[in-house]
């Protein structure tokens, strides 16, 4: 965030030395005059009204009095009975005032030398040469960047062989990162302007996020780096470095290769930047809306994807609700239709709801989410979802086999295809899939463990299936803690066999009433099933 300081303490600051020279009054001044010439700032405007009042307030010394009181009954026509606690005027009037600034300062006023910004939380106005703005304060500045949108620039490449494999890494990158539909990849840079940074791009680019790329030779070898910036943060959030290859006629399968890597770990489903946007949207400052309480599809989509990694009713209840309102609000979105298709199936599987028509109205929103996109990589996660509770195992291949085309090259397609494959039968196939995947993915998600401790288990190798279960978070999931109870079953270890089936009955109390679906959800193989069941009744738990 940045810190809120008035004109005198930036003054007094620059004239110690330790901070860029502020702008002068007469500069401030003349700024606020552009600003109040444009239609969104005419006098006439409360947004007018209220900039020039508390800039010149600020500029008078009297920034300590900016209060919403003071606001209202001086600046916007309230008279002297204004009750800030009733009246929420000015805290509207100031969520607006900053967007109008924001959208001023991404068109007409982009080359203007001051820019004048109001941090919120506060009504004391910031003024800053546009030459001096840090990447943090061009950030709160630029309140239009777009969180999903991505800039490629070439930094640099040290030695004539360098500075040609960072070239075409550069140019391959932006190619791979497209193939991704979840982020929008901003024209690439070819080299990083003199005297710019990834911050000042992104004020032109709208990006939040900027890949910058490197390289440098030694000898023979060469050795790539690349960086990902989250302009909102001010951080580099990733980074990794890659050697190239030692023959210079294997040039473009080295790029090929290392842009497929560094756009599936920044881009892909499971990647750097969709588990951040996922983690914010549930976040207590997002609470699932933008800050100015608006509901937008991809806030929703984003929460669907953070709320899929924690299976308990209390989050089941938040993601389909928010799904039913997307469909309503959005209902040209194949994802969205694709996700509600999976959480009200899933939900009705794990008992959470029970409705008498679950099984059609899951397959009515994924055929309507393949309708409006037939490359909607979830309505195919949500067919093999289907296909495979129907026992329909040759349409799960099929499905899966579709799934691949759809970015053959992302982990999560991988992951997903590999998942579905095993739990058809297709045994060797799917765990070479998510073998695959899970070499690239830092943060997989727990589901994909069910399947490796299910390949374990069908050949009785109960310790390598617990072993599996180690890398499954938990939580408040029961299934964790159902196959456990399996596994240590049929080892005959009694005593932890029960701990696990306690808690399996504590966290699902009616599992008996659901276990028939339950298990039809967990596999498509009704013997592996039995299996289990087996495993559970040696554990003490009645299925």
């Amino acid at each position: 965030m940045l810190t809120v300081r008035s004109l005198s303490a930036v003054e007094e600051a620059s004239a110690a030395g330790t901070a860029d020279p502020a702008p002068s009054a007469t500069d401030i001044g003349m700024q606020l005059r552009r600003i109040l010439g444009t239609s969104s700032f005419a006098p006439s405007t409360r947004s007018g009204r209220f900039l020039a009042y508390i800039v010149e307030r600020t500029l008078a010394g009297e920034a300590r009095l900016l209060k919403q009181y003071s606001i209202a009954t001086e600046a916007l026509g309230r008279g002297p009975a204004f009750d800030p606690d009733r009246d929420p005027l000015v805290r509207l009037e100031a969520g607006k005032l900053r967007r109008n600034l924001d959208g001023y300062y991404a068109n007409q006023g982009a080359g203007d030398p001051v820019r004048i910004s109001v941090p919120r939380g506060s009504y004391v106005p910031i003024f800053e040469k546009a030459s001096a703005i840090r990447p943090e304060a061009a950030v709160a500045v630029l309140g239009t960047l777009a969180p999903t949108r991505l800039l490629v620039v070439q930094t640099s490449g040290l030695g004539p062989e360098a500075a040609s494999f960072s070239q075409g890494l550069t140019e391959q990158l932006s190619v791979e990162l497209a193939r991704y539909p979840d982020l929008s990849v901003a024209p690439a840079i070819p080299i990083l302007p003199e005297g710019a940074s990834p911050a000042s791009l992104a004020l032109s680019s709208k990006a939040r996020f900027v890949v910058t790329g490197s390289a440098r030779q030694s000898g023979t070898r060469l050795r790539a780096v690349l960086k990902l910036h989250d302009l909102q943060a001010n951080a580099i959030i990733w980074t990794d470095s890659f050697d190239g290859p030692p023959d210079v006629g294997a040039m473009i399968e080295a790029q090929d290769a290392i842009a497929r890597r560094v756009a599936a770990e920044i881009a892909d489903f499971h990647g750097v930047i969709c588990r951040l946007l996922a983690f914010e949207s549930v976040s207590s400052e997002a609470g699932g809306q933008e800050a100015d309480g608006a509901w937008t599809p991809q806030i929703a989509i984003q929460r669907h994807r953070y709320l899929t990694r924690i299976t308990n009713e209390a989050v089941y209840r938040i993601a389909r609700a928010d799904l039913e309102t997307g469909v309503r609000r959005a209902p040209y979105s194949a994802m969205m239709w694709a996700a509600l298709a999976h959480t009200a199936f899933t939900g009705n599987c794990l008992g959470f709801d029970d409705d008498p028509d679950f099984l059609q109205a899951a397959d009515r929103h994924t055929q309507r989410a393949m309708e409006l996109d037939h490359g909607c990589a979830y309505a195919h996660v949500a067919a093999a979802t289907i296909a495979m509770y129907r026992r329909d195992l040759a349409g799960v291949i099929e499905v899966c086999e579709r799934l691949a085309a759809c970015n053959a090259h992302a982990p999560s397609t991988k992951l997903s295809a590999g998942f579905f494959r095993s739990l058809a039968g297709d045994w060797a196939t799917g765990a070479q899939l998510m073998s695959q995947a899970l070499a690239v993915i830092s943060h997989p998600p727990g589901w994909a463990f069910r399947a490796t401790f299910l390949n374990a288990y069908r050949q009785h190798d109960y310790l390598r299936a617990l072993n599996e279960l180690k890398t499954y978070p938990a939580g408040e999931q029961f299934t964790p803690s159902l196959l456990r109870a399996a596994a240590f079953g049929q080892l005959g270890r009694a005593e932890e066999a029960a701990l696990a089936a306690a808690e399996v009955r504590r966290k699902w109390t009616d599992f008996p009433r659901f276990a028939g679906r339950y298990f039809r959800y967990l596999s498509g193989i009704d013997a592996l099933s039995d299996h289990l069941r087996e495993g559970l009744h040696k554990a003490g738990l009645d299925v």
